[in-house]
C-alpha cells in the first residue's frame, strides 16, 4: 500500500473519532511510506486530535523536511504551533501561505492570530497591504491590524479601520466593542461625542465584549463635564447589565466571565465613588455568590485551633508598589497567635520567595492556574478567621475573589484606595494621616485607620549617580516634574501645570512614558490641547522621558528642582520616592484620601516643610510653584529639611502593630 492510501485510510478513522486506530495504522507502515511527508502529516493530525500535541509536533517537523513543502503541511504545523502557544513558530508557516494562497482567508486569520509582537505585526500588515486585503471583514484581523497601527504610530488610521470594521458588521459586539476601545484610548478627549454618533449593534450586555464597551472610561478628559458625562454613562451601563445578566439563560461561570475589567479608572475621577461602586458591587456579588466553594466557613479544629488563621490574597505579592507597601503585613504578623496564609497569583519573583520563607504559608498560583475556582477553594480549604485583600480593583481576579464569601471576616488594605462598593468586604484599612474628617461616608465598608501611613514602607535604595546631562535633561534651567500616570492628570492639574510654565518660561516640565503603547503620544496632545488655552507650547517646555531602572528614576527626582503633585489622586510611592533624595513637592490635598497623600507625608514629616508646601487652593499651588522654581535658595532649604525627616515615612511598624491588635481584639469575636 502506498502513502496516499495509507494516510487515506488513517484519515477515514480520524473522520469516524478513532485517532488511535489511525496512529496504529500510520505508524505500522513500511518505512518507504511512513517517511513521506503526507503520511508523517497525517500522523501528526492524529495525534493533534488524540491530545498528543507534542507527538503531533514531532511528526509536523519530519513532514516539513521534505521538499516541497505542501501548503496542507505548512497550515497544519502552524495550527499545531499555536496550539502550543508557539506563536514564533507558527508566523513563518502562515506569512509563506498567504503569499502562496493569499484568497484563503483562514490563511490571514491565522496569520494575524500568530502574530506575537510589534514586528510580526508590522510584517502582517505589510503583506495586508500588498495583497489588497480588506482588514475590515473580519473582525479579529481588525483587532489585530488597528493594535499594528498604533505600534507604527498612525492613531488615526486605527481609528478609520475600527469604524470601517463596524460599518462591515454592525450587528457584532466584538467590532463595536473594537470601535469604542481604539476612540477612547487614541482620541479620548473627542471619544465621547465619537462613540454617540456612532450607531451601535442592538444593546445587549450577554457578551464580554458588549460589557467592556458598556463600561468604558477614557484616561483623559476634555474638562470635569466630560468626567460627569462618562460616569453617567457606565452607571447606565452597570443598570443595563445588571438587568440582562440576571435574566441570562447563562450559566453561573458564563455570567461572572462577562465581566473582564475592573473599575479602575473611576478613582482618578475625584468623585465619591460609594453609589457607583456599591452599584457594581452588588453585580458582582450575585454573579459570583453561586461559584462560591460549598465548604461550611468554620475553623478547623487541631493542635493549631488557637492560632487566628489570618489569609492574604494578591496579584502583587513581587517586587511592585503594593508589594513594598504591605510585604511587611505578611511577614512580621506570624507569631503563637496568629498565623499567616499568603496565596500569590500572577507574577513570582525574589520579593515573593523571601515573603515565602517567612509566612507561615505561601501557595503561589501562576497564572495558568490562578483561576477563580482554584484560588477561591484553595483559600476556603485553608478555614480561615480573616482574609485581606492588599488590593482590589486592579485585577479582575481579586475583584471576583472578593466578591466572594471565603472567610468569616474579610477586609481591603488600601492597595487601591478606594471603596471596593462589594457587600463581602467587611472592613477597609486606611490610614489615619491619610483620610480626612467625616470618611467613613466616603465607604461601603466600615473604616478602620491604621497609624500614620496605613503601611511600613522600606527606605528606597539610593540614586544612581548620573548628571542632568547623562538623564537627558538639560543643564542651568529649572526643572519641574510631575512622574504621575498620565491617568492622574486631571484637566484642573494640567491647566495648573501649564499655569505655572506660564509664568516660568525658563521652567521646563519633566514627565514620563506610560507603559501601554502609543500613550505617550496621546499624552503629548493632551498637554497641547490644555497648555495653549494658557498660551504654553508643550513641545518647547515638556521633556518626556522613557521609562527606565528605579535607580536611574531616583537620579532624575534628585536632578530635578520641584515636584507637581497631582490634584484628586495624588503621588504614593512616587512621592515617597522623591521624599528619599529630598525633591520638595508641591500639593493640593484633595477630598479623599487618595488625593491626600503626599500631604500626609509632608505633614508627617515637620508642620514648617508642611507649611511651605501645602496649597491652599489651586492659586496657592501655581503662586508656591511658581515662586520655588525661581528661589534656589528656598528650594536648597527646603530639600535639607526633607532630607534631614523623611526617615519618619519609612519603616513605620506601626501600621503592622496596629492590624495585630486590631486582629486579636476583633476577629476573635466575628
Amino acid at each position: 500500500m502506498n502513502a496516499e492510501a495509507i494516510a487515506q485510510r488513517a484519515m477515514t478513522a480520524l473522520r469516524a473519532g478513532v485517532p488511535a486506530e489511525a496512529i496504529a495504522l500510520l505508524e505500522s507502515a513500511p518505512a518507504e511510506s511512513r517517511n513521506t511527508q503526507i503520511v508523517q502529516r497525517t500522523l501528526a493530525a492524529a495525534q493533534a486530535q488524540a491530545g498528543n500535541l507534542s507527538a503531533a509536533q514531532t511528526a509536523i517537523q519530519r513532514a516539513l523536511l521534505a521538499q516541497p513543502v505542501d501548503p496542507a503541511t505548512r497550515a497544519l504545523a502552524g495550527r499545531i504551533a499555536l496550539d502550543m502557544r508557539q506563536p514564533d513558530n507558527a508566523f513563518p508557516q502562515f506569512e509563506r501561505l498567504v503569499q502562496i494562497a493569499p484568497q484563503q482567508t483562514a490563511f490571514w486569520r491565522y496569520l494575524w492570530r500568530a502574530t506575537h509582537d510589534e514586528l510580526t505585526r508590522k510584517r502582517s500588515l505589510e503583506l495586508a497591504r500588498a495583497h489588497g486585503l480588506a482588514l475590515e471583514a473580519d473582525v479579529s484581523i481588525a483587532w489585530k491590524a488597528t493594535q499594528a497601527f498604533v505600534e507604527a504610530g498612525k492613531p488615526r488610521d486605527a481609528i478609520a479601520l475600527a469604524a470601517k470594521t463596524l460599518d462591515a458588521h454592525p450587528h457584532d459586539a466584538s467590532a463595536w466593542w473594537l470601535y469604542v476601545k481604539r476612540v477612547v484610548e487614541q482620541s479620548p478627549l473627542n471619544a465621547l461625542d465619537a462613540i454617540q454618533r456612532a450607531t451601535p449593534p442592538m444593546q445587549s450586555a450577554l457578551s464580554a465584549d458588549a460589557v467592556d464597551a458598556a463600561l468604558a472610561l477614557p484616561a483623559l478628559y476634555v474638562d470635569e463635564r466630560a468626567i460627569t458625562q462618562w460616569r453617567t454613562r457606565y452607571g447606565d451601563g452597570l443598570r443595563a447589565i445588571a438587568t440582562e445578566l440576571a435574566g441570562a439563560s447563562l450559566d453561573a461561570p458564563e455570567r461572572l466571565d462577562c465581566i473582564r475589567h475592573t473599575p479602575f479608572e473611576l478613582a482618578y475621577h475625584a468623585r465619591n465613588d460609594v453609589g457607583l461602586q456599591t452599584q457594581r458591587g452588588d453585580l458582582l456579588r450575585a454573579l459570583a455568590s453561586p461559584l462560591e466553594p460549598t465548604e461550611p466557613l468554620t475553623r478547623r479544629t487541631g493542635c493549631n485551633s488557637t492560632r487566628l488563621r489570618v489569609g492574604f490574597v494578591s496579584k502583587h505579592v513581587r517586587d511592585c508598589t503594593v508589594g513594598h507597601y504591605f510585604k511587611r503585613f505578611m511577614t512580621d504578623l506570624s507569631d503563637e497567635q496568629i498565623e499567616v496564609f499568603v496565596y500569590a497569583c500572577g507574577t513570582r519573583d525574589a520579593f515573593t520567595d523571601d515573603i515565602a520563607q517567612r509566612a507561615d504559608h505561601l501557595q503561589f498560583f501562576e497564572d495558568a492556574s490562578a483561576t477563580l475556582k482554584h484560588v477561591s477553594t484553595a483559600i476556603v480549604q485553608d478555614t480561615l478567621d480573616v482574609l485581606i485583600y492588599p488590593e482590589i480593583g486592579m485585577e479582575p481576579l481579586i475583584e471576583k475573589l472578593a466578591a466572594m464569601r471565603l472567610a468569616p471576616l474579610q477586609g481591603a488594605l488600601w492597595g487601591h484606595p478606594v471603596t471596593t462598593g462589594l457587600p463581602t468586604i467587611d472592613v477597609f484599612f486606611s490610614a489615619a494621616a491619610l483620610e480626612p474628617e467625616g470618611a467613613q461616608a466616603h465607604y461601603r465598608e466600615r473604616l478602620q485607620l491604621l497609624p500614620g501611613l496605613g503601611t511600613c514602607y522600606p527606605a528606597p535604595p539610593p540614586p544612581s549617580a548620573l548628571t542632568r546631562a547623562q538623564l537627558g535633561l538639560p543643564e542651568g534651567v529649572p526643572l519641574a516634574v510631575c512622574a504621575q500616570s498620565p491617568f492622574k492628570w486631571n484637566p484642573e492639574f494640567t491647566r495648573a501645570v501649564a499655569r505655572n510654565l506660564s509664568a516660568s518660561p525658563a521652567a521646563r516640565l519633566v514627565v514620563f512614558d506610560g507603559s501601554a503603547v502609543g500613550s505617550g503620544e496621546v499624552f503629548d496632545e493632551y498637554l497641547a490641547f490644555h497648555f495653549s488655552q494658557v498660551g504654553v507650547d508643550a513641545k518647547q517646555s515638556v521633556i518626556r522621558l522613557p521609562q527606565r531602572s528605579r535607580a536611574d528614576f531616583l537620579a532624575v527626582l534628585a536632578a530635578c528642582d520641584v515636584g507637581l503633585d497631582t490634584f484628586g489622586f495624588s503621588g504614593g510611592n512616587t512621592s515617597l520616592d522623591a521624599f528619599s533624595v529630598g525633591l520638595p513637592i508641591v500639593t493640593l490635598p484633595g477630598e479623599f484620601m487618595r488625593g491626600r497623600q503626599t500631604f500626609a507625608m509632608l505633614a508627617l514629616m515637620s508642620s514648617t516643610i508642611e507649611a511651605s508646601l501645602v496649597a491652599r487652593d489651586v492659586d496657592d499651588y501655581v503662586q508656591i510653584a511658581t515662586m520655588l522654581l525661581t528661589d534656589p535658595e528656598k528650594r536648597d532649604a527646603l530639600r535639607q529639611d526633607i532630607r534631614a525627616a523623611n526617615h519618619r515615612l519609612f519603616d513605620d511598624a506601626r501600621a503592622v502593630v496596629a492590624l495585630r491588635d486590631w486582629l486579636m481584639r476583633e476577629a476573635r469575636h466575628t
